[in-house]
């Protein structure tokens, strides 16, 4: 009887909104800590500004209150996200900046940069990027190269430019506008903005090491300025810890994260929108680090938060429920990921339109949920318009395109199309290969993944060349203890494991946990998993009483992560049965058997190979205790589940053109 069916952790993209990146510098109020509206106020709020731009019209189109009171409204419409109005209002407003000021005027940079920043939000990068190239162009004239304003403009310009993916271009602005703050004012607010900004983009780039020196300084400067309490030190901490949740190193995330949660809930109210940011990306590291319950409550915090503070259209509030859903499809309830999901798209499209780049990414996540449950073409189709948004918007070789290709290849490996998924991921991986060197952890994740499939097609040999070129990525970037070399180790082990290489097999098993404990990542399900891997080892190596522990400890941490139903647990409890039917456990054996069976019975679609171990397992169990008839019954069921999963297996069988 053969119980072996490895599982192992995957690296799949799965998209989850948060609060880093590049922070464009506004020439008015700080936008990214703006107060929210009051559910009663904007109606009212709105009709002042009217009002207001009314009365201005009076002095006549030449006069400069006008154009302010234009300002203010466009910038009311732009914060409540009503883009069509403050895009014609900004337009307006700059008409009438250039018949007041003159077209290369300071006032005029400032109406281009405020528009700017509201196309960016849009995704509308090609306009944001002309009016960014506009206000720098006035201001180089006006002011000189040198000049702060001409370094604001710079690392607007470097924003638009990081959110198309082009990092080179990007880091060079910022560094245009660092020198220019450097020899001016080195210890300005925006400094510091612009450090934390060239950090981000180097951390795209992989230039990890300068990211984390950046990452310091931006945090001292910030510090030395306004006090280790302020807001915007807040910010830089979430980024910083971002950073360190990008290269799993979890323990050193969560303490920055959770400085963070505390400026802005000292700061700004327990219930402010940035603490709901902190939330969320607080419940990244937790959930990495499988502490799954804590994870959940922040999240929901974090929606309850945004829910009230906008109300439940909001892209806040879409963020925490796609930071929710990711959640749910770790622990593998996948419909309630993605009744998340759809909330959070629904939004997105009503907020931003159906062609957003934030839209492809929930997508993306609909698409890797569906393909959990089975559902491969409604995946497919999904994926397919991901992919038409974002080459609509970057292009054919864009790192967002390779990001989908990968998404797609796991569906084509999910239904045993290992050909056509091979294809996809060499395709992504030649374009991450192009956009950030063979070096890059991208680089290493695509190769996990394809390694992955390799391993599913049988083909050993492939699978084992790409796990190790992504081992020595990872390692080479992030040392020998990468909580992200953990699963690479887990399933090279299972390549070895497949092959009958059982020493090879268990000195990496053992290598994995090793590195899982060390970063204090004991609750996870693939620390789970790999224990029940190693179990199985010992199972076929017959040395039960070293398997018996490893599946009651992997049992554990899966029923304090899925609950004690999850469909999940069937498996685990089988071998557990059989570990300890094969000690002589008879007593202990039975309950995991009919356990097991249970769940297996109730699953939809049948699993039928884990009923057909579950029914032989406890088929030796009844014959060892003298309940022969009993145990010719499950023997039969046994084969009748093979019987069903033979004619299934045939039936999925499409049929071929001559």
């Amino acid at each position: 009887m053969k119980l072996f069916h490895i599982a192992v952790p995957l690296s799949m993209v799965c998209w989850a909104f948060t609060a880093n990146g590049q922070l464009p510098i506004p020439e008015t109020q700080n936008l990214s800590e703006a107060q929210p509206h009051k559910q009663s106020g904007p109606a009212q709020d709105v009709n002042v500004l009217m009002g207001a731009v009314q009365q201005a019209s009076e002095f006549g189109e030449s006069d400069p209150r006008y154009e302010a009171a234009l300002r203010n409204l466009a910038g009311f419409y732009y914060r409540g996200h009503s883009y069509a109005e403050a895009e014609s209002v900004y337009k307006h407003a700059l008409v009438v900046s250039e018949k007041v000021h003159g077209a290369q005027h300071e006032e005029t940079a400032t109406l281009l940069n405020d528009l700017a920043l509201m196309l960016e939000e849009e995704a509308r990068f090609p306009e944001a990027q002309a009016f960014f190239q506009r206000a720098l162009a006035i201001r180089e004239a006006a002011f000189g190269s040198g000049n702060p304003l001409t370094a604001t403009s710079l690392n607007n310009l470097a924003s638009v430019y990081s959110s198309e993916g082009q990092y080179s271009e990007a880091e060079t602005l910022y560094k245009r506008a660092l020198a220019i703050w450097e020899e001016s004012e080195p210890e300005e607010l925006n400094f510091a903005t612009t450090l934390d900004n060239l950090a981000s983009v180097e951390q795209d780039l992989g230039k990890y090491s300068q990211a984390e020196e950046h990452f310091r300084r931006a945090l001292a400067v910030r510090q030395k300025i306004v006090g280790p309490n302020d807001t915007g030190v807040a910010m830089i901490l979430n980024n910083f810890g971002m950073y360190y949740n990008e290269q799993a190193r979890y323990s050193e995330a969560e303490p920055l994260l959770r400085r963070a949660l505390a400026i802005w809930e000292g700061s700004l109210g327990p219930e402010h929108p940035n603490v709901a940011t902190a939330l969320c990306n607080v419940s990244t590291a937790w959930r990495h680090e499988g502490k799954y319950s804590e994870a959940a409550t922040a999240l929901q915090r974090s929606l309850a938060i945004g829910e009230k503070a906008y109300g439940p259209g909001h892209p806040k509030v879409a963020s925490a429920l796609n930071s929710l859903g990711v959640l749910q499809r770790t622990l593998r309830n996948y419909p309630e990921a993605e009744s998340d999901f759809r909330r959070a798209l629904a939004i997105w499209e009503k907020t931003f339109g159906p062609e957003h780049p934030g839209v492809a990414n929930i997508l993306s996540n609909i698409a890797l949920t569906l393909k959990n449950e089975g559902r491969f073409s409604e995946a497919e189709n999904l994926l397919e318009r991901a992919m038409a948004i974002r080459q609509k918007l970057f292009g054919t070789e864009h790192l967002a395109v390779a990001a989908v290709l990968n998404d797609l290849a796991e569906v084509y490996s999910s239904e045993s199309r290992y050909k056509e998924a091979e294809l996809s991921f060499l395709r992504a991986l030649a374009i991450y290969e192009k956009n950030l060197g063979p070096e890059h952890p991208n680089v290493a994740t695509v190769l996990h993944n394809l390694a992955t499939t390799q391993l599913e097609a049988g083909r050993y040999v492939a699978a084992e060349q790409n796990l190790r070129r992504a081992l020595a990525i990872r390692e080479k970037q992030f040392g020998p203890d990468d909580p992200d070399s953990a699963p690479l180790l887990s399933i090279l082990a299972g390549v070895q494991h497949m092959q009958h290489k059982y020493a090879e097999a268990e000195l990496l098993y053992k290598r994995s946990l090793a590195i899982w404990n060390k970063a204090g990542m004991t609750k996870s399900l693939d620390f789970a998993q790999t224990l029940q891997n190693l179990g199985d080892l010992y199972l076929a190596e017959r040395k039960y009483d070293e398997a018996g522990p490893l599946f009651a400890q992997a049992l554990t941490i899966k029923e304090n992560s899925l609950g004690e139903r999850h469909p999940e647990l069937a498996h685990v409890l089988t071998l557990l049965a059989a570990a300890d039917v094969f000690r002589g456990y008879y007593v202990e054996a039975e309950p995991f058997c009919r356990r097991a069976l249970g769940m297996l019975e109730k699953s939809s679609p049948p699993d039928y190979p884990a009923l057909i171990d579950a029914a032989k397992v406890y088929a030796i169990l009844l014959s060892k205790t003298q309940r022969q008839a009993q145990a010719e019954l499950f023997e039969t069921k046994a084969m009748v589940y093979a019987a069903k999963m033979k004619n299934k297996s045939r039936n999925d069988i499409k049929p071929t053109s001559p």
